[in-house]
């Protein structure tokens, strides 16, 4: 009994540490050429606040040239960064496509959650203004960062010229004031924090309890979004020059690999949360448009954001 309520209360998380672990044993041991002891040891520097990448000085003043021309230690970061930008450019419908498989055989196999509805009029408001806002400013923007960013992700289809610069910048500009809105929704939708939340503070919150599944999209919602935030931020401020060139390239690389990562992360979960939530659930979008769900919508499908709202007195 013990082991069963164990596998039903974690399987969630096992799902995800095993798949994330295969994928990365593979995509570390066969595909990718970073120099992972320099990686590791660079970023330890660069949390003491040295991000210039000279591990050792230069014995020779050909070595001490070529760090000044291509920054320190080239081979270790920059050729993975080509290697995956061109395996991206490559391979990178295969991986949505075979992820939108999936939820196509899921949704063909389980069918759509449905509520029965016998009194659609008695509505409760689940989302308010304030949430609404920041859910569909977060949606919006996320929509144009996937865009824009497939300009860049494909650069070398795009091959330069006008727009593609100025879908460059649009991205950089969405993404800093993504930052703001990340930031709200990721704190609007901790569930986990009621403990320690103020009563008059409840209002701002999302309502409900986080299943397992659920937890894990939230939690790799604020990790990678955090990732992407710094890291874009960042490298939009370190602007190379001829003089700061050998002193910041280096951490420009590691910060474009990091967003990279991040990227690819976040969007196999958020797909994974549009899914589950408002492809698989019949009526979900609907509320999300107006903020209000017919009661008996959540008495059958999320009794525990009703239970919430009714200790906030709202329903």
């Amino acid at each position: 009994m013990t082991n069963n309520s164990f596998w039903g209360n974690n399987k969630a998380y096992i799902y995800t540490a095993l798949g994330l672990g295969v994928v990365g044993f593979i995509f570390i041991k066969f595909f990718m050429i970073m120099d992972w002891g320099y990686l590791i040891m660079y970023t330890l520097k660069a949390l003491t606040g040295n991000i210039g990448g000279v591990l050792a000085e230069p014995k020779t003043a050909t070595e001490q040239m070529i760090n000044s021309a291509f920054g320190p230690a080239y081979q270790s970061i920059a050729p993975e960064i080509i290697r995956a930008s061109n395996e991206r450019q490559e391979y990178i419908w295969y991986v949505f496509i075979a992820e939108i498989v999936i939820f196509a055989f899921l949704y063909i196999k389980n069918g759509r959650v449905e509520a029965n509805i016998t009194r659609p009029n008695d509505l409760v408001t689940v989302f308010t203004p304030f949430q609404r806002t920041v859910i569909w400013l977060n949606i919006i923007m996320i929509c144009v960062l996937v865009i824009t960013g497939f300009n860049i992700t494909w650069s070398l289809r795009s091959e330069g010229g006008g727009l593609p610069r100025y879908l460059r910048m649009f991205h950089e500009l969405t993404g800093l004031a993504w930052t703001v809105v990340w930031l709200t929704f990721t704190v609007i939708a901790a569930k986990d924090s009621k403990g320690w939340r103020k009563e008059t503070m409840f209002k701002f919150f999302l309502p409900g309890k986080f299943k397992p599944s659920k937890r894990v999209v939230w939690f790799f919602f604020a990790a990678m979004g955090a990732g992407l935030c710094f890291s874009g931020a960042t490298i939009i401020a370190l602007h190379p020059s001829a003089f700061t060139h050998a002193e910041i390239i280096q951490f420009r690389r590691a910060l474009l690999y990091l967003h990279f990562g991040a990227s690819v992360l976040i969007m196999f979960f958020i797909l994974d949360y549009v899914y589950a939530s408002a492809v698989s659930v019949k009526g979900y979008l609907k509320g999300l448009c107006s903020g209000q769900y017919p009661r008996e919508y959540l008495e059958q499908v999320a009794p525990d954001v009703l239970e919430d709202l009714k200790k906030e007195g709202r329903a």
